[in-house]
């Protein structure tokens, strides 16, 4: 938590309320100075309800509101810096760290402290190019998916894959090809696909189901901006292979989409 400046984010302030000795700095926070997104329209803090995150204003003409406190920035003073400073650990600061570098790679929702490092040492090894091992690949997707977007799934599995030797693992191609396809990258999540297509590609069975079926809806997604009937054919072809792998609910919805678009 930055203490050097002239505010500090209610927000940030939030988890020391909660502590012991956190009543001290709820009771330092009445009559403080704060705003909500112009640091000129200065409000008073008349109240602080712990347990609904509200706080009280009043503004300068004498009216009064109730806003979120983590909306808003609390301007700081010696008093409330010393009582931040005495509930601010070294723990804390290690996870404010840890926040600071999981932002920097694109995530902007808050993460959880248990979550920050599977989701750092994900991040961490998608920087330095390395393929993490299967567990903390499947730990770090999971986290992505948690607190991201499909963007920064897509970001991690791909630099994970600059690290892979070829053939690359298949779970990575498959949630690479799906990250892709959900922000809207078709082209590129079915060129990812065409691993299926070798024959020393390193799938097991279950891995070219689930890619094979993928590549059927990529298909698809081709089809109804081409209109070009080899799509459709392409795509059925996929949906037979997938289904002699292995029935699937996944395959059974190809199929169905597959006569919806042929009718």
């Amino acid at each position: 938590m930055d203490l050097e400046g002239e505010d500090v984010s209610a927000e940030a302030i939030l988890p020391l309320l909660h502590k012991p000795g956190g009543q001290h700095l709820a009771e330092g926070l009445i009559g403080a100075s704060f705003y909500v997104d112009d640091p000129d329209a200065l409000t008073t803090i008349v109240s602080l309800d712990l347990r609904s995150r509200a706080v009280r204003v009043q503004f300068p003409d004498g009216r009064a509101r109730s806003l979120p406190f983590a909306s808003g920035y609390v301007l700081l003073t010696p008093p409330l810096v010393s009582a931040i400073s005495a509930l601010h650990t070294t723990a804390d600061e290690a996870s404010e760290r840890m926040q600071q570098k999981i932002a920097a790679f694109g995530f902007r929702s808050k993460i959880e402290d248990d979550d920050l490092p599977g989701l750092l040492a994900a991040i961490e090894a998608a920087q330095s190019y390395r393929l993490p091992w299967r567990e903390e690949r499947i730990e770090g997707l999971r986290l992505a998916r948690k607190y991201g977007t499909a963007r920064e799934e897509a970001k991690l599995a791909s630099a994970w894959l600059e690290g892979a030797i070829d053939p690359p693992p298949g779970d990575v191609v498959i949630a690479l090809a799906s990250a892709l396809r959900d922000s809207g990258k078709s082209i590129e999540a079915l060129s990812l696909t065409d691993l299926v297509t070798r024959k020393a590609n390193g799938l097991d069975r279950e891995e070219t189901r689930v890619l094979v079926t993928q590549r059927g809806a990529l298909w698809l997604d081709r089809y109804e901006l081409q209109h070009d009937a080899e799509c459709l054919d392409r795509a059925r072809q996929c949906a037979k292979r997938s289904w002699a792998i292995g029935p699937s609910e996944e395959c059974s919805m190809l199929y169905r989409r597959i006569d919806k678009l042929e009718r």
